[in-house]
């Protein structure tokens, strides 16, 4: 509060009092701005914890997490210092917990070629039998559509 609203409120206030209000006015503003920068270093902390166990293909971020040592991570700049390090530990030591790159299986169906659907034979399949063959094969149906 300014010092003029302070003697409208209090006539009888004295210099000393007035200092000691400042005073804790000043030590209120600092630790409401220590709790604010704690919070947000908490959440920004949260947040690249959270984004960089998904980037690292874990499985279940909530088991990795509970393996990482969080006292020895630093945020600086915008950077967790020390993440990349233990997510790679716990990778070499719980690789169960992280996606493989395997390559999943490709399966395909099987479709007709050329020689098996004739012109005749396509000008008398349904819509509906045209329009799968489109979908599987379109090169076939452009050649037998255009013959």
């Amino acid at each position: 509060m300014k010092k003029k609203d302070i003697e409208t409120l209090f006539p009888n206030i004295t210099e000393e009092q007035l200092k000691e209000l400042e005073k804790l006015e000043n030590a209120a503003f600092e630790r409401g701005k220590k709790e604010a920068l704690d919070a947000y270093k908490k959440a920004e902390t949260e947040r690249l914890l959270d984004d960089a166990i998904t980037k690292s293909g874990a499985k279940n971020k909530k088991a990795v997490k509970a393996l990482l040592e969080l006292d020895k991570l630093s945020l600086a700049d915008g950077v967790l210092k020390g993440l990349s390090e233990q997510i790679e530990n716990i990778r070499k030591n719980c690789d169960y917990l992280f996606e493989t790159e395997t390559k999943k299986p490709q399966f395909t169906t099987k479709s007709k070629s050329s020689n098996e659907i004739t012109k005749k034979g396509f000008e008398s399949m349904s819509y509906k039998k045209r329009l799968k063959l489109f979908l599987e094969n379109p090169t076939l149906y452009k050649e037998l559509q255009s013959r």
